[in-house]
């Protein structure tokens, strides 16, 4: 799954919270940012890890790119409990459902050139709404 991360159609959606995502169809969109909840990744945590991802918020490209040539950061990258990942489908949520995340987004449904753009953003509000059921660690 962190694979994903190396797809060259990968697109970071939040550079500054390294957040990434993955188009997967026109219904279906992977997610990717790190477990701020992994006590690693904790505001007051000394771990190198913690250390890493704030050299690289705000430059996901170079995070990528040193991903493989530094073992640390190659490590770092390929270690899921450190990572909030999953996907979601558009068949995962009711049409009141999509409707209520696009207004969380102050998004009306005909805002959006294409069904796919109005479909990712529904599915990243899931994505950041519901951390919890993409961690990898529990």
């Amino acid at each position: 799954m962190m694979q994903n991360l190396f797809n060259p159609n990968i697109t970071c959606t939040d550079p500054d919270n390294l957040q990434f995502c993955l188009k997967i169809s026109d219904r279906e969109f992977w997610y990717c940012e790190p477990n701020i909840y992994n006590e690693k990744l904790m505001p007051d945590s000394n771990a190198r890890e913690l250390e890493l991802f704030e050299r690289y918020k705000g430059n996901p490209k170079k995070l990528l790119q040193d991903a493989l040539t530094v073992e640390e950061v190659k490590a770092l990258v390929n270690n899921r409990q450190l990572w909030l990942t999953g996907s979601s489908e558009m068949n995962d949520f009711t049409q009141a459902k999509q409707i209520e995340l696009l207004d969380d987004y102050g998004y009306k449904w005909n805002d959006f050139k294409s069904d796919a753009e109005r479909n990712q953003i529904i599915c990243e509000n899931f994505f950041e709404q519901n951390p919890m059921d993409f961690r990898n660690d529990s």
